[in-house]
């Protein structure tokens, strides 16, 4: 049986949780990359929940908090774009 190094790789990663590590960093560096830097400066956190394919963040201004509320739908089709797979399903703004 013939495996690719890709797949051996992958393997591995899942059998020491290091792929949901992996996941959470790049759904982050996607949010970050697709606000741009004025409204990463306004976020506080951000935290991604692999199981339930969620985007927690924490933002400092609640006019923004409000603004980005009318745009979740188009906010988390953008990352999911710039991950080029569907990842996030929900971002919830705290």
């Amino acid at each position: 049986m013939e495996q690719r190094l890709g797949d051996l790789i992958d393997a591995a990663l899942r059998r020491y949780n290091f792929d949901e590590s992996i996941t959470r960093n790049r759904v982050e560096q996607a949010y970050n990359d697709v606000v741009g830097e004025f409204i990463v400066k306004l976020t506080r956190a951000v935290c991604y929940d692999t199981r339930f394919h969620t985007l927690k963040v924490t933002l400092a201004s609640p006019a923004l908090k409000n603004e980005l509320t009318y745009k979740l739908s188009d906010l988390t089709s953008a990352i999911n774009n710039s991950l080029g797979r569907v990842e996030v399903k929900k971002i919830v703004l705290l």
